[in-house]
Order: structure tokens, then sequence, then C-alpha cells
């Protein structure tokens, strides 16, 4: 299978610094100001990284977000590559300080990634053991225990994550009714969703619907890590969610793996705070500490810890000269 050939190292850096700026706004109760500060950052970044992307996927069009725009084009020129992003999954996560907050990046061979605005999305994520045995035309209880059959375990020794949202109910139910435990995620469902293909991570399936942009994110993850992936767009759903007419078609098909991520990709995700196998940024003796998990192709991924002194690191130029303009615009 065709690479993409940019270098993970310089695909790191367009998570790690969304992610140190990001943790700048940690429970300082303000999604905008964290949505400001990663995108600003990452957009920055986008100028010194030698790819020509289009933004296929992005986050903060529903809520009218300070984001990335679809069809927007970045890079300083050559591969020419999809993009799927999201500055910060979890910002509300990240403005009350929890845990679960991550910058993420997906890249993908151009005509790769799925190309849509962003829709609510009916998804449901689950590990290599797992592949192939999810559909949509099986109702919740019937696929979390195929799921669970398929990993040789017990309805009562099974975890499946779900959005805590009211559309989310039925599932929640049915998930409680065969015995499974539920994790439900305050916000943010990408992490859990490639959590499934990490026996560490305690999540054997994500379930439920949710965000577009993270479901594309998390099937081009969750491509590289041998897991499996399906997802919905609904567009009556997402017009009840944020209670307005979309203004643009949407394409409703049941899609898989690749229909959402269908050749080569490569994936960046940093911690923001703590998620699931990845440590937050933490500011220790002048210096910054991050994890960043990076993932390519099928089946090779890294967790790459990283230590700087930012106050001589060329990222500096990027910062705001007056954070506390900043602070005052989105902090009253």
């Amino acid at each position: 299978m065709a690479k993409i050939a940019l270098p993970l190292e310089i695909l790191a850096r367009l998570t790690e610094f969304p992610a140190i700026e990001a943790a700048k706004t940690i429970g300082h109760g303000s999604g905008a100001y964290t949505d400001y500060k990663a995108v600003r950052s990452q957009r920055a970044l986008f100028g010194e990284i030698p790819i020509l992307g289009t933004i296929v996927s992005s986050e903060g069009k529903l809520d009218n977000s300070y984001r990335f725009v679809h069809g927007e084009i970045v890079g300083c020129g050559g591969e020419e590559v999809d993009i799927a992003v999201d500055p910060v999954d979890g910002t509300s996560l990240c403005a009350a300080g929890l845990d679960g907050a991550v910058s993420v990046v997906a890249l993908g061979v151009r005509g790769s990634l799925m190309d849509a605005e962003e829709t609510y999305m009916h998804k449901i994520a689950v590990g290599p053991k797992a592949r192939g045995v999810v559909r949509f035309d099986v109702n919740p209880a019937g696929n979390i225990r195929n799921v669970a059959e398929a990993m040789g375990k017990k309805a009562t020794e099974f975890t499946v994550a779900i959005l805590d949202r009211a559309r989310n109910q039925p599932i929640i139910k049915a998930a409680r009714e065969v015995g499974a435990m539920v994790k439900l995620l305050p916000a943010g469902d990408l992490m859990p969703a490639i959590a499934t293909c990490m026996p560490q991570s305690g999540i054997d399936m994500l379930y439920g619907s949710g965000g577009g942009p993270e479901g594309v994110i998390a099937a081009a993850a969750l491509k590289c890590l041998g897991g499996d992936f399906i997802g919905r767009l609904d567009k009556a759903l997402s017009e009840r969610e944020i209670k307005r007419s979309l203004d643009y078609d949407v394409d409703e098909s049941p899609m898989d793996l690749d229909d959402l991520a269908g050749g080569a990709c490569a994936v960046s995700i940093t911690a923001v705070t703590d998620a699931y196998f990845l440590k937050g940024v933490a500011y220790r003796g002048g210096r910054v500490y991050t994890e960043t998990f990076l993932a390519r192709n099928t089946s090779t991924y890294s967790i790459n810890r990283s230590c700087r002194d930012l106050s001589r690191h060329n990222w500096q130029k990027y910062i705001e000269p007056d954070e506390s303009v900043v602070r005052n615009r989105f902090l009253r």
C-alpha cells in the first residue's frame, strides 16, 4: 500500500503545538477560548508543512466556533492530501479541566477521506477481533452481543462507550439490558473509538451518534490499527440538535471503513488533558511535556513523548504577543 510521504515527526507538529496552546486554557471555562488558541496555532503550523492539503472534514460549523473551513487549502506546497481535522476534540472537557481532550489531524492521499460538511454521524467502532461484525441493520443489543462473542467475552465482561446524550438513550438502555458495562462519555468520542484497539484501555466498543469529523479521523486511525468502523450521517438529527436547517445536502448512506478512509492515511493525536492511553500536556521546570499518538497505514503506530523549552523554540513566534487581550476577549 502507498504511504503518505510526509514524515510522522513533521505531522506531529500539527497537533503538538495546538495541544500546548490549548492546555493554557484548561479549566478556564470557555470552549471558545480553547478553540481559538488551538485553531490559531494549528493554522500557523500548516503554513510550515510541505503539503498541499484540502480540508475535507472539520469541526465547528454547527456551533459557529472558531474553525477551519470545509474546502480550505493549507500547507506550503508539496504532496496533495485530504485533511480531516479537529484542533481540539473535547473543548468542553478542556474548559472544565477534565480528562479526554485531544488535538487531532488525519491526512489521506487525495480523494481518500470522506469529503463532507460537518454533520452528526451514527457510529460503531470496534477492535481487530470484531472486524466485519457490526452492521446498522442489526439492533444495538444484537451488535453488542455479536462483538462480545467475536472477542470471546461474556456480555458482563464487555464495556461499551457511549456519549451521554438524549439521542443515545436507546443504545444505553440496550447495552444495560444485555448486561454490558457502560462508560458514559460527557464529551469526546474520538479517543474511545481508537481505544477499542488498545486492550489496556478497557473499552471494547464505541456506539452512538456524535460529530462527523471525529468519525472520519477515528476511521483513519482504526484503519491504521486494524480495527473496524461504520458510520452514517444524519441530516435530520443534525438539524434537531442545532435547532436550524442545514444549507447543504447530506449523503446518508451507510459507510464502512473504506468509504470513510479509503486509501493510505496517517494520523497524529496529542493529548491536551489525560486521554485514555495518552498523558496530557504538563509544564515542569520551564519545560513542556507532550505525548502524541502517530500512525500510518495498517497496524503501525507509536507514542512519542516530547520535552521542549518553548522559550527557545521557533514556535514562540506564533504565540500571542499580549495574552491578556485574548483572555479578556473570551473570559468575561
